[in-house]
């Protein structure tokens, strides 16, 4: 009887475990999606596995923090703590902000995961090589025209339609690409602040059709989440299975 109940207990363990490694996101926490030019936009860091309650992210993590004007160019970011920053839009229009961690290897193996490939590792069960970035669009003064221009992340979520605009009730349509290309068949899952179900789960979810296109009902006012995940197979088996792209994308809804 007791080794059945150890067994049991090591088997929820082990899927929780599962479940917390290959769930993290990384996502933005914007103050303020329609800012007046010259005011400075806070911007923190979100890193976790359940939006929006986030975890300490490891130091030297974070790869990337950046924002691009209308025009396209980066424009300067003043670093208050290692994971909030801000910047002053100083014209009116669309401003893409941008993030990304390190990318790494993690593989799962009988003793429990670690942070390489395969190589030099025993009794592995699966490895992959995670690639993880996120995406917001804010429209100072209201105004914007560039806030569906891909910013050139190798799997991105690309909104069709204004983000800063969208009311409870609305759809919003987007478009999920990957290498440049339109990624059919890619599931999108969407969750919102406040949300209480289980964790892990979306009260939203669809999948982009031929064109990488899809469509999320928004039936709910605050912060909302949209994740994508694509995987591919790994070249050298040997040394890792496949790789795994995560975007998020996050906006206010009205």
């Amino acid at each position: 009887m007791k080794a059945v109940k150890y067994m049991i207990v090591t088997g929820i363990l082990t899927l929780f475990a599962i479940a917390s490694a290959q769930a993290h996101m990384l996502w933005l926490n914007v103050d303020d999606y329609t800012p007046v030019p010259g005011k400075a936009v806070q911007i923190g860091i979100g890193w976790g596995h359940q939006f929006p309650g986030g975890e300490t992210m490891k130091e030297g993590a974070l790869n990337r923090v950046y924002v691009l004007n209308e025009s396209g160019n980066e424009i300067a970011l003043k670093q208050i703590s290692p994971v909030q920053y801000s910047f002053v839009p100083e014209k009116e229009g669309s401003y893409r902000i941008g993030a990304s961690i390190n990318p790494g290897f993690l593989s799962k193996t009988t003793d429990g995961y670690k942070m390489q490939t395969k190589k030099g590792l025993e009794n592995v069960v699966s490895c992959f090589r995670f690639d993880m970035r996120t995406k917001a669009v804010i429209m100072a003064g209201g105004k914007g025209e560039n806030f569906g221009t891909p910013v050139g992340d190798v799997a991105e979520i690309v909104p069709l339609k204004d983000p800063t605009a969208l009311k409870e009730g609305d759809n919003f349509p987007l478009k999920v690409i990957y290498d440049g290309k339109a990624l059919a068949d890619a599931q999108v899952k969407a969750t919102y602040e406040g949300f209480a179900g289980e964790p892990h789960t979306y009260p939203y979810e669809t999948k982009t059709d031929e064109k990488g296109e899809a469509s999320v009902k928004i039936d709910k006012k605050g912060i909302w989440l949209i994740s994508v995940t694509h995987e591919i197979p790994y070249p050298d088996k040997e040394e890792c299975d496949k790789y795994r792209y995560n975007q998020t994308f996050t906006f206010k809804v009205k």
